[in-house]
């Protein structure tokens, strides 16, 4: 059975209305694909957040407003470095986690900040700062990381 949404008094109304009505009917159309979303949405769901390698556990914003000092970030010296060139504190601790979402920065490949971010998270990553979580304080030679 398959679901008719030609309605015009259906479609149209708003993206959210839209949207709606798209999965309805292909939750219709396609029950099995549709118990395989639910399902992978469900284990998504159940995975504690700090097990999940995707996200971080926390976001820069509230990290700086739980902790008194950058040094408790599993990251600290990533996250501190991104931080202390400009970079927003939310897309700073996702660079620091080992994404390298430069695009949050900006669109433009040419931008300076998003070319600084660039170079700080390259030099981290020769460096291998992000081969294992780091268990206890590590010694980093600041001087190797661009400013």
């Amino acid at each position: 059975m398959t679901l008719d949404y030609k309605n015009p008094n259906d479609w149209g109304k708003s993206p959210l209305t839209d949207s709606a009505l798209r999965k309805q009917q292909f939750k219709v159309e396609n029950p099995e694909q549709w118990a395989a979303m639910i399902e992978a949405d469900i284990q998504a769901l159940s995975t504690p957040i700090f097990e999940s390698e995707d996200y971080p556990p926390f976001t820069g914003t509230e990290f700086l407003a739980t902790h008194e000092t950058i040094d408790d970030h599993p990251y600290s010296a990533a996250f501190g470095q991104f931080l202390g060139n400009g970079i927003d504190a939310d897309i700073a601790n996702i660079l620091a986690f080992g994404s390298n979402r430069f695009d949050l920065i900006s669109d433009d490949l040419d931008d300076p900040v998003r070319q600084l971010a660039t170079r700080i998270y390259n030099r981290f990553e020769e460096m291998g700062y992000w081969d294992e979580v780091p268990q206890e304080p590590i010694n980093i030679d600041y001087d190797n990381i661009p400013y």
